[in-house]
C-alpha cells in the first residue's frame, strides 16, 4: 500500500470500532432492561409460590399436635381424638364415655376445645400476615357423621337429621369456649352432616366377626359395637388459595410464549 491509502485508512477504522462499539453498547442496554423485566416478573412469580407455601406449611403445623393428622388417602386434616357419641345422641354431654368413665369425658372436651383453639389460631396467625392475607381463605367443616345402625322414626329424627345436629352441637360448645370460627372474616365455616355416608369412616371387618362370634346374636353386638364408632364428627381445614396466580398460562406468558 502507497502512503496515500494509508493515510486514509485508520480514521475509517476508528469510525467502525466507534460505531460497533455503539451498537454494543445499545444491545447491552437493551437486554438488560429486558432481564430487569423479566427478573421483576420471575420474582413476582416467587413470591406468590412463597405464599402459597407459606398456607399450606402453617396449616400443615397442626398436624404436629396430638390433635390433628393429614390423612393422605383422603387429603385431608382431620381431628384424630376418638370422640363417640351415645346412640341417638348429639349433644356434647352425650358421649358415650359419659356412661362408663365420666372423667375421660371431661377429658375428651378438653381436647375439642383445644382442638378448635388450635384451628381458630392458626387462621388467624395466617389472617394477620401482611404479605398474603389478601390472598387466602379458609374453609372449615365440622362433619358429623352416624352409624349405619338403623335409626328412622320420621323425617326429622333419623340418621341424617342427627349427624347434623353432633356438628351444630360442637359449634355450640365451641362458641361457648370463646371459639367463634364463623366470626373471623377469612373463614368460611360449614356445619354438615353426612349422615352413613362420608369419608373416612370406620368399616367393621365382618369376615373377623364372624369368626369371634359364637352365634349371631353375639355378631350382632360385636358389629354395632364397632359400626357405632362412626357416632362422631369430623373436621377438615382447607385453605383457599385466593387471587395467587401460578398457572402454567401465567408462566406461558412470563415467558413469552
Amino acid at each position: 500500500m502507497d502512503g496515500k491509502n494509508n493515510s486514509s485508512f485508520w480514521p475509517s477504522y476508528v469510525d467502525i470500532m466507534t460505531t460497533l462499539f455503539a451498537i454494543t453498547l445499545i444491545l447491552f442496554a437493551v437486554s438488560f432492561s429486558r432481564f430487569k423485566i423479566k427478573e421483576k416478573q420471575l420474582q413476582s412469580l416467587v413470591d406468590e409460590y412463597e405464599n402459597i407455601i407459606t398456607v399450606y406449611s402453617t396449616v400443615g403445623s397442626i398436624d404436629s399436635t396430638k390433635y390433628f393428622g393429614y390423612n393422605e388417602q383422603y387429603l385431608k386434616h382431620l381431628f384424630t381424638v376418638d370422640v363417640e357419641y351415645q346412640r341417638k345422641e348429639y349433644h356434647i354431654d352425650k358421649l358415650e364415655l359419659d356412661v362408663t368413665d365420666p372423667v375421660s369425658a371431661n377429658n375428651k372436651r378438653d381436647s375439642i376445645v383445644a382442638a378448635g383453639e388450635i384451628i381458630k389460631n392458626t387462621i388467624l396467625q395466617l389472617e394477620n400476615s401482611d404479605s398474603i392475607r389478601k390472598n387466602i381463605k379458609f374453609l372449615v367443616v365440622i362433619e358429623g357423621q352416624s352409624s349405619k345402625i338403623p335409626f328412622f322414626e320420621n323425617d326429622w329424627k333419623n340418621n341424617y337429621t342427627l349427624s347434623y345436629l353432633r356438628a351444630q352441637f360442637l359449634n355450640n360448645f365451641w362458641k361457648e369456649h370463646g371459639i367463634d370460627l364463623s366470626a373471623i372474616p377469612k373463614c368460611e365455616l360449614i356445619i354438615s352432616g353426612s349422615g352413613e355416608g362420608g369419608v373416612p369412616r370406620i368399616e367393621p371387618n365382618e369376615e373377623e366377626l364372624h369368626k369371634i362370634a359364637s352365634d349371631d346374636k353375639e355378631y350382632k353386638k360385636l358389629w354395632e359395637d364397632e359400626e357405632g364408632k362412626n357416632q362422631r364428627f369430623l373436621i377438615h381445614i382447607v385453605p383457599v388459595i385466593g387471587n395467587i396466580d401460578v398457572t402454567k398460562e401465567k408462566i406461558n406468558k412470563l415467558q413469552g410464549k
